[in-house]
This record gives C-alpha cells, structure tokens and sequence, in this order.
C-alpha cells in the first residue's frame, strides 16, 4: 500500500509542476500513467477486473489526467484547492477502503460456507428447487419491471403530449420528459438487462422473458433519447456478466462497442444536436478538432474546470444540504419543511452542467467534504469488495456492478448526491432482500 501511495503522490505532484510549468501534454501523461498504474496494481493484487479503488483511479484520476490537455479555451489555471481534492479524494478513498478488507479479511477465515461442502442427496434436491425457485424470481422481477417501466413511459407521454425519440427541432427533449415521481419508475428500465443476464445464467440459455426484457429494456432508453440510460443498462449488463464469472472474447467485445457507438450516434442524431451547435459551445483551441474527439473529451474535461470555477467563486458552504438532498427528496422531507434547495451552479458556460463526482461535497464543506466523501466510500468499497466473494445472492452483483460503475464514470456528475441514484440502489436492495427472503423460507 505504501509503494502505491508514494508513487501517486509523486506522479500528481510531478503532474502539477508541468501543469504550471506549462508542459500540458506531459502533465496530462503523468496523470494518467499514475491511474492505469494503479488499476493493474489492484488488479494483480485482487484478481478482479471489477475493482473498485482501480476504477476510481480511472475515472477520477485518469479523468483529471485528460483535463490537463487543456484543448478548449474554457480550460483555465486551476487553483491549489482543486489540486488538492482530487488528490484527497483517491488517498483517503484508498486508504479506508485497503483498511476495511484488511480488516474483514481478519475476521473471516475466508473458508467454504458448510453449505457448499454438503454433498447429500437431500441437499442436491434442496439445490434442485432453489434452482427452480430462482428461475420464477427472476422472471417475475423481469415482467414486472417491464410493465412498470412501460406504463410509467406511456403515462408520461401521455401527460406531456410526445415521446422525445420523435420530436424534432427539441435539443434537449429528454430534459423536459419529466414528471415528478412518475419518472423514477421509467428509469428504472436500466435494471432490466442485468436481471436478464442472471435468469439467463440459471438457465444456462436465452428464453422468450430473458431475451424480451433486454430489448425492451434497450429500447425504451432509445425512445427517451437517453444516452446516459443507454449506456448505463449496458454497461451494467456487461459489469453482472463479469462478476458472474463470463469473460467476454475479443470478437464479442468489438461487437458489442460497434453496436453500442451505433446506437450512441444514432440517439445524439435525434437529439437534434448539430456539430456546428456543439463545436460553438465547445471553444477548442483547434476548431478542425473532430466532433467524434470534441465531445468525449469536453464530458470528462469541462467536469474539472466547472469544479475549479466553483473553487474560485463559491463564498459560502451549504453544511450538508447539497449531500442530503436525495435523503430529502425521495423521503418526501421537502414538502413538509421548508428549505433552500436550488443553490446557484458554477460552471464554465450555461450549456456545460456535467460535474465530477466531488462536487456537491465540496459545495458543503470544502476540502474536508471532500475528505469525507471518500472515507465513507472508501469504507462501504472495502466492505462490499470483500462480501461480494461470500454473497451467494445474485443481485449483490448488480448492487456491486452500480457501485463499480459510478467510480468508473467518477468524472462525469455527483452520483451520490442524486437521488435517481439512491432510488436505484434502494431498488437493487429490496430486490436482494426479496431473494434472500426466498433462500430463507425454501432452505426451512
């Protein structure tokens, strides 16, 4: 663990003096070699491509790496505050999560659960039904996901009179197909793929359920003209596969990318976004910059200066309210207490509202915030890292999966200041307590 830290540090600190020295390309480099360095440090060490303080260097890290490249005019100096929370965030993250599995790998024995050792005829009968029973559930959760996801889209279409995938001249159509409440329940197609993947798993093969609710599923984010949607029931799926056990041949994974590019242009295609409109908001230095170049670099690197010109003009914390707001939204605290909820947003242009993932923390309390953040994520990772090889409940994989996926894409909002978030996980969570419900009653 100390090797590890001692050449972060020294990758970021080298990072920040060519940043200010001026050498961009350089500084971004030092960054970025420091996050796929630690990535394959964890991944050697765990086994897991799956791993969590791996894909938080990634994305958070890796993610900053880019930002140092300064391509757009919007990219300024960034202040020593800056500098310091992303550096605080990924050492404090990495420290508290290392501890937690060090300490739960104390107390387990990490042995063979007696339940697995047990060869009997009664017990392979017991397997027999639990097999069976597994399959039911799964199934079950699919039809009812679909239907609910379904008809929640349905009422909302109705109510607000289109369907974003058919509108035309109307940019930006998913942000106005909201209703409150309502649409919680559209959104929650992303699940549906990974659920799909586990029935299909138990059954070793695709059924006419299984099958349906991944394309179902798959179009429905097309029709909300939801790339982040898109993106997320994929990536999901593919994360569940993985810890499943599947790996995925080289040919299948140049597929599934040709597919999932196809799909991506095709849905930013009927958001009616021109290249003209999108290299304007942009401002590259270099105008002849390919758009298939521009905007993934402008979602990973804009993140970063939005939070460095929050850094120069925030001049009061919000003490726990921007952290708290899922926890007042979903509980419904909002309209029985009055409170100040919207808080002015600093970012580099009005087009450009993606944040990183330690935004909203440092908008509460500044650095320690910041600090915060990444002890108690640190923490839940190192505990759920080190179950999720005892957890014989499939749908820890999918909670899991969520969790891996939100470090990955670190860059890209405040995860865990949305409440769609929370609304996922607390959905993922009932399903798991659902299904552990069954093991328990059919083992009595």
């Amino acid at each position: 663990m100390t090797t590890d830290i001692f050449i972060f540090t020294a990758a970021y600190i080298i990072g920040v003096i060519l940043t200010r020295a001026g050498f961009l390309l350089l500084s971004g480099a030092s960054l970025i070699i420091a996050a796929v360095f630690l990535y394959f440090r964890e991944y050697h060490r765990s086994g897991m491509l799956l791993n969590l303080r791996g894909f938080l260097a990634l994305g958070l890290i890796g993610g900053e790496g880019i930002a140092c490249f300064k391509l757009s005019r919007l990219s300024t100096i960034w202040t020593w505050e800056t500098w310091l929370s992303f550096y605080l965030m990924y050492l404090v993250f990495y420290i508290t999560s290392t501890l937690m599995e060090r300490y739960l790998h104390k107390r387990k024995d990490g042995g063979v659960l007696p339940e697995q050792v047990n060869r009997s005829h009664e017990h392979m009968a017991q397997n027999a039904l639990l097999h069976a029973d597994s399959i039911r559930f799964y199934k079950h959760c699919i039809l009812c996901l679909v239907v609910i996801t379904w008809v929640c889209f349905f009422i909302e279409a109705y109510k607000l009179g289109f369907i974003p995938f058919f509108t035309k001249d109307m940019p930006h159509a998913y942000s106005y197909f909201h209703l409150k409440g309502i649409h919680y329940f559209t959104t929650l197609v992303i699940l549906i793929p990974s659920i799909s993947i586990l029935a299909i798993e138990e059954q070793q093969h695709a059924d006419l359920i299984s099958a349906a609710g991944i394309f179902f599923s798959l179009l429905l984010t097309i029709l909300l003209v939801s790339r982040f949607q898109f993106l997320f029931s994929v990536i999901l799926m593919v994360f569940t596969m993985m810890l499943g056990g599947r790996r995925l041949k080289p040919w299948q994974v140049l597929i599934l990318s040709v597919l999932m590019v196809l799909v991506y242009v095709m849905i930013t295609i009927a958001r009616a976004h021109s290249v003209t409109y999108l290299n304007e908001i942009f401002e590259m230095k270099n105008p002849a910059t390919p758009i298939f170049i521009t905007q993934p670099y402008m979602y990973i690197a804009n993140n970063y200066d939005n939070f460095n010109v929050m850094t120069e003009h925030l001049s009061e914390h919000t003490h726990g309210t921007k952290m708290l707001y899922p926890l007042v939204t979903l509980s419904g605290i909002k309209y029985f207490i009055p409170m100040q909820l919207a808080f002015p947003l600093y970012t580099t242009k009005a087009e450009l509202t993606t944040l990183t993932l330690i935004y909203d923390a440092y908008y509460d309390f500044g650095i320690w915030g910041v600090m915060l953040l990444g002890g108690v994520l640190g923490l839940c990772s190192g505990c759920i890292t080190k179950e999720i090889h005892h957890d014989r409940n499939p749908f820890s994989r999918i909670i899991f999966a969520q969790l891996a996926f939100y470090l990955l894409f670190s860059f890209f909002t405040t995860w865990f200041s949305n409440a769609a978030t929370w609304f996922y996980l607390g959905c993922s969570v009932c399903l798991y307590l659902l299904f552990q419900i069954r093991i328990l009653i059919r083992r009595k």
